[in-house]
C-alpha cells in the first residue's frame, strides 16, 4: 500500500509550459484525499515551490535544495543538512574562475556574490533554456519582471558573509557551455565531501553528500515508521538519482535522461502527457 508520493519538479510534475496538469492535480488531490501524503522534491527554495502548491490546492510537504531540508505542509523545518562553510569560499571561487554566477541558498534566503548586472544576465539565460524561443532581450525583460531576483541579496564581502551566524544549504551556477561546467564540476568534487548534481544539463548545484533527495526523505519516512516499499518516488534527472537507489516503487519520465530510465523499476508516460497521474493510477488504481 502506498502512504508516500514523492515527484520531482521541473520536468516531471510540471509540463512545457511549467505548469501542473488538471489530470496531475486531479491524480493528486485523489491520492492525497485517500490519505497519501504527496511530496514535492525539488531543487528550489520553499518560498519558490509553496506558492506553486498554493495555487494549485496541493495539501503537501517539500524536499527542497536537492535535500538540504525537508519542510511540512505548514513550511516548518523537519529536517536540514547544511554545506560546510569553510568550503563555500572555494566553491564560488570555482565558479567565478570558470565565468558561473553563484546563488547561495541559506536558512536567510538567497545571496550571490555576482551584481545585480551579472544576476540578471545569468536568469535571463536560465528563461532562454527553459523557454528557446525567447531572443537575450526577451529574456532580459522577463528576468527583471521575475519575482525571485527581487529576493537576491547581494555579497560584497565573502569573508564578512561566511563569518555571520548564517546557515548554507546549496550553491548554484549556471552556464551555456557543457563542457565547462564539466570542468567546474570536476574542480568542486575535489574539494570533497560534495554532492554535485543537476536538474538541467547547463547547471551545477553543489551541497553536503549527505544533503539529496533520496537520503532526506528515506530518513524522514523511517522516523515516521513508513516503510520505503510503502513509498513512490517519480523523476527526470541527475539530481533526482538518489531516490531512485533508496526507493524501489520508482518511475523514471518517458522523457528522463537514459541514466535515470535505466535504474528506475517503471517507466512512465512524458511530463506533457499526464505521467505523474498515469504512475499514480498505476499504484493506487482504486482511485481512478
Amino acid at each position: 500500500m502506498i502512504k508516500v508520493i514523492a515527484s520531482d519538479m521541473d520536468g516531471t510534475l510540471l509540463n512545457s509550459a511549467h505548469e501542473i496538469s488538471e489530470g496531475n492535480r486531479n491524480a493528486i488531490k485523489k491520492a492525497i484525499n485517500k490519505g497519501v501524503k504527496f511530496v514535492i522534491a525539488t531543487g528550489r527554495d520553499y518560498d519558490s515551490v509553496h506558492q506553486l502548491a498554493e495555487k494549485n490546492g496541493l495539501e503537501c510537504e517539500f524536499v527542497l535544495m536537492n535535500g538540504a531540508e525537508y519542510r511540512d505542509k505548514n513550511g516548518k523545518l523537519i529536517e536540514k543538512i547544511d554545506l560546510d562553510k569553510s568550503k563555500t569560499k572555494d566553491i564560488v571561487n570555482i565558479m567565478h574562475k570558470h565565468g558561473l554566477c553563484d546563488k547561495i541558498f541559506t536558512n536567510d534566503g538567497m545571496y550571490t556574490t555576482c551584481t545585480e548586472e551579472e544576476s540578471m544576465k545569468g536568469m535571463a539565460f536560465q528563461l532562454q533554456v527553459m523557454n528557446p524561443k525567447l531572443t537575450f532581450e526577451e529574456a532580459m525583460e522577463e528576468a527583471h519582471l521575475f519575482n525571485g531576483m527581487n529576493a537576491i541579496k547581494y555579497i560584497t564581502d565573502i569573508d564578512e558573509f561566511l563569518n555571520r551566524d548564517i546557515e548554507i544549504r546549496k550553491i548554484f551556477g549556471f552556464h551555456t557551455e557543457v563542457s565547462v561546467l564539466d570542468e567546474t564540476k570536476k574542480e568542486v568534487e575535489a574539494l570533497g565531501d560534495l554532492a554535485i548534481l543537476s536538474s538541467f544539463a547547463t547547471n551545477i548545484e553543489v551541497t553536503d553528500i549527505k544533503a539529496q533527495k533520496g537520503f532526506i526523505l528515506g530518513k524522514v519516512v523511517d522516523e515516521m515508521g513508513i516503510s520505503r516499499d510503502e513509498v513512490m518516488i517519480l523523476g527526470d534527472s541527475f539530481n533526482d538519482y538518489s531516490l531512485f537507489t533508496e526507493f524501489k516503487n520508482s518511475f523514471a519520465m518517458e522523457n528522463a535522461m537514459e541514466h535515470i530510465k535505466e535504474i528506475a523499476t517503471y517507466i512512465t508516460d512524458t511530463n506533457d502527457n499526464d505521467g505523474v497521474a498515469k504512475a499514480i493510477y498505476k499504484m493506487i488504481p482504486e482511485i481512478e
